[in-house]
């Protein structure tokens, strides 16, 4: 029994390719008005796109959603035309596919929501610290498996936010200084100097390193 769930999970290994998108200029056209096509739309809502949803008719919760503009009406190609990714999600198998072959012929990027072996795209879990933003997939479809692990690396990640924060301002700061650009950045993009951060040493060791003239440009108006 377990070697035959062995052999079938082994099918469905997928190699993703990630790519963190600016969500406002990111436009995603969504199609179908169903359960499926709420939950996607609320999640790229949440994450600032645009959002453009396609149907004949629309589940009552669309109603809650603010900034997404309902289109009533069957699909038709000229909607994927302006967007960057499309969700296909109507309860139409023929029409999904005419959709998945239009996103083919346009190189469209799309998400098929009844079989996520059948898409271009898979929408990770998704999390946000202050300074830190991450996502998360499972190579097997295992969303409540992202889930856990997400919540696992938010702990640990939670640990590192505010360093993350301060020492991308310093790193912002070395830019200017050609000469020892490299030398600071990977200094204090280090375990070493979190721990001296943590004992609020960083401006001294900083100094004894690389000198006052340096420490002071390092934190002008920081």
């Amino acid at each position: 029994m377990y070697k035959n769930i062995r052999k079938d999970i082994s099918k469905e290994d997928i190699e993703y390719t990630y790519l963190s998108l600016i969500s406002n200029k990111l436009n995603v056209g969504i199609i179908g008005g169903g359960k499926a096509s709420y939950i996607k739309c609320k999640n790229f809502l949440s994450k600032k796109c645009n959002v453009e949803v396609l149907a004949l008719d629309f589940i009552d919760e669309f109603n809650n959603l603010m900034d997404v503009k309902l289109i009533h009406n069957s699909y038709y190609k000229e909607f994927i035309r302006d967007k960057h990714l499309i969700v296909i999600a109507t309860n139409d198998k023929n029409i999904n596919n005419e959709i998945k072959k239009d996103c083919e012929e346009s190189y469209k990027i799309y998400i098929f929501a009844e079989n996520y072996l059948e898409s271009m795209a898979i929408a990770p879990v998704q999390r946000s610290l202050k300074n830190i933003s991450f996502a998360i997939n499972t190579n097997h479809g295992n969303p409540n498996g992202s889930l856990l692990l997400a919540k696992k690396i938010i702990e640990t990640l939670s640990e590192y936010d505010d360093f993350i924060g301060y020492s991308s301002l310093i790193r912002g700061k070395a830019k200017i200084l050609k000469e020892y650009k490299k030398d600071i950045i990977k200094f204090v993009c280090s375990e070493d100097f979190k721990y001296i951060y943590d004992k609020k040493k960083d401006k001294l060791v900083i100094e004894m390193f690389f000198g006052k003239e340096i420490l002071n440009k390092l934190y002008k108006n920081l």
